[in-house]
């Protein structure tokens, strides 16, 4: 299944809004000191290429690739307004209204395909890892950040203004020879409260079903990263800097597309 429509609904509607969170820094914590520094470690030498980002957003990490000397930076994105966004604001990149399962360009027009914390707004990435090895070049790269699901296979079991409490937990009464879970890592399923402030809609899938999915496309692993906060976030949350030091909320994984 494709984003869900009340997901680019959401994103039209406060486009502007969400583009200032993200291009500050202390709003934006976990894109700052967390997401972001683990992703621009990861990239590779980008002097001279063409290269790719789906769901680009407002465009800053389009703006990002271009100044670490790509010839040529584009970024799609499935929401008109933040494409506008992007548009106005970075005018040395291009930017397309496309969806990231059906994409407008020739086969291996791309030497680097990068997406952030996009496409786990996807159920199923198949169609998309198929469409990213079709435009890439032999030799390229697909390097891109998601939610990390042993976060999501955290269960919310206390919710208080005072207190908030996820488990991920095996209960065994071995007297009654019964099992409990709570929590769940196996199985892709809609998640029914991460992002769901915003009123969007985001999908937990386990490692093995992502891997699965780009291999099957024709990517090899090449990279894989569960990022730690930097220490500056110790500043401005504490609360958030231990809780991500201990138990990854996204990850950083980067494809090859082999030359045959």
């Amino acid at each position: 299944m494709s984003t869900d429509p009340q997901t680019i609904d959401w994103y039209n509607e406060n486009a502007e809004g969400y583009a200032a969170h993200v291009r500050n820094p202390e709003d934006s914590i976990f894109h700052s000191l967390y997401e972001k520094p683990a992703m621009y470690k990861l990239l590779p030498d980008l002097k001279g290429k063409s290269v790719l980002s789906l769901g680009c957003g407002s465009g800053e990490d389009s703006a990002y690739l271009k100044a670490q000397g790509a010839e040529r930076s584009v970024g799609i994105d499935i929401s008109s307004g933040l494409i506008e966004i992007a548009r106005r604001d970075h005018t040395d990149c291009e930017f397309l209204v496309m969806n990231m399962e059906h994409l407008d360009f020739p086969d291996a027009s791309f030497d680097f395909a990068y997406s952030s914390l996009a496409i786990h707004y996807l159920e199923d990435w198949s169609s998309m890892f198929s469409e990213v090895y079709r435009i890439l070049k032999p030799g390229s790269q697909f390097q891109f950040s998601c939610g990390h699901p042993i976060y999501s296979a955290l269960k919310k079991t206390e919710d208080t203004p005072e207190r908030s409490v996820r488990q991920l937990a095996l209960i065994t009464d071995r007297t009654a020879k019964t099992a409990e879970v709570v929590g769940g890592y196996l199985g892709r399923r809609k998640l029914d409260d991460a992002l769901k402030h915003m009123g969007v809609i985001t999908w937990h899938k386990p490692i093995s079903e992502i891997i699965n999915e780009a291999t099957s496309a024709g990517f090899l692993v090449e990279k894989f990263v569960e990022p730690k906060p930097l220490e500056k976030m110790k500043e401005i949350s504490m609360r958030d800097y231990v809780k991500l030091s201990e138990v990854p909320y996204f990850m950083v994984i980067r494809l090859l597309k082999p030359v045959v």
